[in-house]
């Protein structure tokens, strides 16, 4: 292809003049001035629109925090006023509980002092103060002591008591009352020698005394008697009859029957021999009253027994040695002639009985004597020395001192308590 074949259609035509072709220049720039402008101005207008919108919501930010922080002002400001209302109620009443604390204080002051008072009065009564107060106490220990050894012969407690009027002199430490201490001293050492008797140990022997006459076999057996006993004397017949081993062949023919014929009569001889045996015994008996007992009669005589034992128990109770004897020698002979001997429990009856009968229930028991003559002796001694310290001293020993005539009620020469 030429040249010409490309050439486009303006090439081709007549070429424009100068003039025309600046004037088209000029217009294309000026249509490229005009839209760059308003694209600025576009874009001016979007930069003002995001500024705006973005002040706007940072303005409501700000204010939504404002607020915010108002309401939480507010609310710090009315706790703070709380808290002070709530310190002002505490410290009034810290106030308040300082000022009773301190009556209080004053109240326990007080007190003290008048407890210090009593303390002191009541050390220079026991300790500085008349020695007959003293020996008052002493002789009310002392008589409660002799009281309980004479009425119950109760020795524990006698020793009680005369044990608190030797601690009461130890505590007092009057050098005057040494012998009173000493007598004092001497009846607890003969109170606590005294043998006493095991009460709990006695009781249960009674009780298994009382057992054994209820259950022991009489020489004629009755109901009440214990069941192996009454068993004891009926016949079994397996024990008669000879046992067999597992391999021994049994026998078949006429030797089975001479077997069974030979059992049968060794079973029909022993309970003859049985029947023989019950009907004819032979036995010593002291009381020939104990075989014609009836059943009836037995159980009333078990029960007279029992009461019997009761009846110790009691005298037991009460220390009397006479009805404890007399009870228990009854029961010994009762078991002795009504109960067979051949029992192991008739005999242990026999012999918790005769055991309880030598058992001494009555002991003599010393009394305080020598504390109460003590007693006397030390108050005598102290009404003396009263008596002669209120005496003049210019008074000789052999001149006798005139008493004052005293008030009337009042006896004359009693001495300051």
């Amino acid at each position: 292809m030429t040249d010409t074949d490309h050439s486009s259609p303006e090439q081709t035509s007549a070429p424009a003049t100068p003039a025309s072709a600046l004037a088209t220049a000029q217009a294309g720039a000026g249509r490229s001035r005009s839209g760059g402008s308003i694209l600025a101005v576009v874009l001016l207008i979007v930069l003002a629109l995001v500024l705006g919108g973005a002040l706007y919501y940072q303005n409501q930010e700000y204010r939504a925090v404002r607020a915010d922080l108002q309401q939480q002002h507010q609310q710090s400001v009315q706790l703070v006023q709380e808290t002070r209302a709530q310190a002002d109620q505490a410290l009034s009443l810290v106030q308040a509980q300082t000022a009773r604390l301190q009556e209080l204080n004053s109240a326990l002051e007080t007190t003290s002092a008048q407890v210090q008072e009593l303390d002191q009065a009541l050390r220079m009564m026991t300790d500085s103060g008349s020695d007959l107060l003293l020996l008052n106490d002493i002789d009310h220990l002392v008589t409660i002591a002799q009281q309980q050894l004479a009425l119950g012969g109760n020795v524990a407690n006698a020793i009680i008591s005369l044990e608190a009027a030797q601690a009461q002199l130890a505590r007092a430490n009057r050098p005057g009352l040494a012998a009173l201490q000493q007598s004092i001293n001497g009846d607890l050492d003969r109170l606590r020698a005294v043998a006493t008797i095991d009460l709990p140990a006695l009781t249960a022997r009674i009780d298994r005394l009382s057992n054994l006459v209820g259950t022991a076999p009489l020489l004629v057996p009755d109901a009440a008697a214990h069941p192996a006993d009454l068993a004891a004397s009926a016949p079994t017949p397996e024990a008669s009859a000879a046992p067999r081993t597992p391999d021994e062949p049994a026998p078949e023919g006429w030797r089975a029957m001479a077997a069974n014929a030979w059992h049968w009569t060794r079973d029909a001889a022993g309970l003859v021999s049985q029947d023989l045996r019950s009907l004819f015994d032979v036995r010593r008996v002291d009381d020939a009253a104990a075989l014609l007992m009836s059943p009836d009669q037995a159980l009333r005589f078990r029960e007279v027994l029992k009461q019997r034992a009761v009846t110790a128990q009691l005298a037991l109770m009460m220390h009397q040695s006479r009805i404890w004897q007399a009870e228990l020698d009854q029961l010994s002979t009762a078991i002795d002639q009504r109960y067979d001997m051949r029992d192991e429990s008739a005999r242990e009856a026999l012999k918790i009985a005769r055991e309880l009968r030598d058992t001494a229930i009555e002991i003599k028991l010393p009394t305080v004597d020598n504390s109460l003559a003590a007693i006397a002796a030390a108050r005598d001694a102290v009404e003396e020395d009263e008596q002669d310290g209120s005496a003049p001293d210019d008074a000789s020993p052999g001149e006798a001192v005139p008493a004052e005539p005293s008030p009337a009620g009042a006896p004359v020469g009693a001495g300051a308590v």
